[in-house]
C-alpha cells in the first residue's frame, strides 16, 4: 500500500511540473514590481497608470513585464529620502534634487536617468506662475522683499527657480525673504487668505485659482529662465536597473504608448472624463488647458537631451545653489525607451 502512494505522489508531482513547464516564461518567473513616486496627479501622466481602463487599453506591458507600486510625495527632496532609504526603484525628479543627490551621494549605488517628464520655461507651453492676491501691493519680483512666499516644498525645482529669480531682481533668498512650504492643493486658500504673500501654482492649480478669481501674476518661470530646460524626468535607482532592466524598458514602452495615446485629439474627451473620475478635479478646469499648449510641454519621444538639462544645473552652479557643475551627460542612458 505503501508502495502505491510513493508511486502516486511521484506521478502527481511529475504532472505538476511538466504543467508549470508548458506555461510561458513570464506566468513561471513572478513579474517585477516597480515602486515609483510622483509629485502631481494628473499633471505627472505616470499617475494615469493605476487607472484601470488606461492598464488595460494603453499599458500592453502592463502584469507582463511589469507591476506598478505608484505614491505620491510632497516634492522631490521627500522622494530622494525614499530613494535613498531603499523604499523607492524609481521616480520622477527635479533637475536640482537630482542634482544635489548626485553630488551628495545619498543614493546608495547611485542613480539613472531613463526618460523625460516635462520641459519648463517654454515660451509655447504652460510656465510656472507665482501669484499674489490681486488687491495686495505686490507687482513686481522687487515687490516680494520681506514677504513670505510658498513653494511646494524647500529644494523642490519651483523652489530653486523662486530663489533664482530673487538673486537676478536683486534680492537675497535667504535674507530678503521668508520661503515657505505650502502643498500645491493648499496653495490657492493661502495666498487668497493672505497667510503667504505669493504663491507657485503648477498647472492644474494655476487653471483653478484664476477660474476662481483674485489673483494676479507677479512672475512665471519664462522670466526666470530665459530658455526651455528639462524640469522633471524619471530616474531609476541603478540597483534595480541592473536586477530588470527588461521591467524598466516595459513600463518606458507604456509611457510612450500612453503619450501618443492622451495627445490623439479623438482621445482627449474621454481621457479628460477619466483623469477627472479618478482624481475627482472639476472636468471644466481639465478642459481649459489639458493636453494643450497651454499644458507642460512633453517630449513625445520621452528622449533626454543632455544640454536641455545641463543649462538648468550650470545656472544653479552658477548662483551658488550648488557646490559642482555636475556634467549630466554621465547619468543620462536613453536605451530602456523603446527605438
Amino acid at each position: 500500500m505503501r508502495t502505491r502512494v510513493v508511486a502516486l505522489m511521484a506521478v502527481l508531482t511529475i504532472i505538476a511540473l511538466a504543467g508549470q513547464m508548458l506555461l510561458p516564461a513570464t506566468a513561471r518567473a513572478q513579474v517585477p514590481t516597480i515602486r515609483f513616486q510622483y509629485i502631481v496627479a494628473a499633471d505627472n501622466l505616470i499617475s494615469l497608470f493605476d487607472i484601470p481602463s488606461i492598464q488595460q487599453a494603453v499599458l500592453k506591458n502592463y502584469g507582463k513585464r511589469y507591476k506598478m507600486e505608484l505614491s505620491r510625495a510632497q516634492g522631490t527632496p521627500f522622494v530622494i529620502a525614499a530613494m535613498a532609504a531603499g523604499e523607492t526603484d524609481a521616480a520622477l525628479l527635479a533637475y536640482n534634487s537630482f542634482a544635489s543627490a548626485v553630488i551628495k551621494g545619498v543614493v546608495p549605488g547611485g542613480l539613472t536617468i531613463i526618460g523625460t517628464d516635462f520641459h519648463d520655461s517654454h515660451p509655447e507651453y504652460f510656465n510656472f506662475p507665482w501669484l499674489a492676491p490681486a488687491d495686495s501691493q505686490i507687482n513686481s519680483v522687487r515687490d516680494l522683499r520681506g514677504k513670505k512666499i510658498g513653494v511646494l516644498a524647500i529644494g523642490t525645482g519651483v523652489d530653486a527657480t523662486t530663489r533664482l529669480m530673487l538673486k537676478k531682481s536683486g534680492l537675497d533668498p535667504v535674507k530678503d525673504a521668508n520661503i515657505v512650504e505650502i502643498p500645491a492643493p493648499a496653495m490657492e486658500e493661502a495666498v487668497k487668505s493672505k497667510k503667504i504673500d505669493a504663491g507657485v501654482f503648477p498647472a492644474f492649480f494655476y487653471y483653478r485659482a484664476t477660474a476662481a478669481g483674485g489673483f494676479k501674476k507677479v512672475f512665471d518661470s519664462y522670466q526666470a529662465w530665459g530658455k526651455p530646460y528639462l524640469f522633471a524626468f524619471a530616474v531609476a535607482r541603478n540597483d534595480f536597473l541592473k536586477k530588470h532592466p527588461d521591467a524598466i524598458r516595459g513600463y518606458l514602452e507604456d509611457y510612450i504608448a500612453l503619450l501618443k495615446y492622451a495627445y490623439r485629439p479623438e482621445n482627449r474627451e474621454t481621457l479628460i472624463d477619466t483623469v477627472t473620475a479618478r482624481f475627482k478635479v472639476p472636468k471644466v478646469i481639465l478642459q481649459e488647458f489639458y493636453l494643450t499648449r497651454k499644458d507642460y510641454h512633453r517630449p513625445m519621444d520621452g528622449r533626454v537631451a543632455a544640454e536641455d538639462l545641463q543649462h538648468a544645473v550650470s545656472k544653479l552652479h552658477e548662483l551658488g545653489f550648488l557646490d559642482l557643475d555636475l556634467q549630466v551627460a554621465q547619468y543620462i542612458d536613453n536605451s530602456y525607451l523603446p527605438r
